[in-house]
């Protein structure tokens, strides 16, 4: 299923920039750039009400354009969005500065516009004419539909990221001094003078050897490590109900039966003239990329 975009852009040269990048953004659209050299016949397939028509022929004559785009439907929203961050133009907005200029809604100065009360057809093989804003029924075989619509709302939901933690762990040296007491063991040689007489005691006059061993204590340095604290990271979910606001439209059809006399007609009874009513849904026109309301 797809659905149609409008957005209507400044000139045609930020119109033609708007479409490629839509084509890079979105698969499967299918873009066209529409302003002053564009037909009637062309404009024609926008599929929008003819007073719509009408503020855009005035945009075009001011030297604008407008981007006009089949998507599937589930690229919709990026479509939009690629068309807002190009710099589409609220043409609501610019139709009402427009206004405030002195401009009525109607205008003859470029050569391909036509008059309000020229026959515009609204759709493919319409029999319908269009006369200061009344569309009146062709032949007396001929019948025109108006679509009854309303628009359903569908929440869904997409992940995102909120936030992130990190924590990172890493080794921190600290010099450390304990004291400890050595001991030292010392070997002395020493030669004193003797005057006494040799005894059997003395065991002279044979050779002899007499080794001494010096020890010493030191320092010797052991380590254990001992786990005294833990970080726990872990992740936990909750649920949260979260209320979705947003409009939903519907078309009206209101009938004005002008005849005196006879059974009413019902509201599908051709050659009854009927109040316009357009559904911009699946057909939806934008002003910078936003659905009319």
């Amino acid at each position: 299923m797809t659905r149609t975009v409008t957005a209507y852009f400044d000139t045609p040269q930020a119109a033609e920039q708007a479409a490629f990048d839509l084509a890079k953004q979105v698969s499967g659209v299918r873009a066209q750039v529409f302003d002053s050299k564009s037909s009637t016949s062309d404009l024609s397939v926008l599929s929008i009400p003819q007073e719509d028509l009408a503020t855009l022929r005035e945009g075009f004559r001011r030297g604008g354009a407008t981007v006009y785009a089949e998507i599937p439907d589930n690229q919709f929203e990026t479509a939009a969005t690629a068309l807002e961050a190009s710099g589409a133009i609220d043409l609501n907005e610019r139709e009402a500065a427009w206004r405030q200029e002195g401009w009525t809604g109607s205008s003859t100065s470029s050569s391909n516009q036509t008059s309000p009360a020229a026959v515009m057809p609204t759709s493919a093989g319409s029999a319908a004419s269009r006369t200061a804003g009344v569309e009146h029924l062709g032949p007396a075989t001929s019948e025109e539909h108006i679509p009854i619509v309303e628009e359903t709302v569908r929440v869904g939901k997409r992940e995102v990221e909120h936030g992130r933690v990190r924590v990172r762990s890493y080794v921190v040296e600290t010099p450390v001094s304990e004291q400890v007491s050595l001991r030292e063991e010392h070997v002395d040689v020493s030669r004193h003078a003797v005057n006494r007489p040799l005894t059997d005691a003395d065991d002279a006059f044979h050779e002899r050897v007499i080794e001494a061993t010096e020890h010493a204590e030191e320092a010797v340095v052991s380590k254990e490590a001992r786990v005294r604290e833990e970080v726990v990271i872990h992740k936990e979910t909750e649920e949260r109900v979260e209320t979705v606001q947003d409009t939903v439209r519907r078309t009206e059809v209101e009938v004005d039966d002008g005849r005196t006399s006879g059974t009413a007609a019902s509201n599908n009874s051709s050659g009854t003239v009927t109040g316009r009513s357009v559904d911009h849904a699946p057909d939806t026109k934008t002003s910078g990329a936003n659905p009319k309301r």
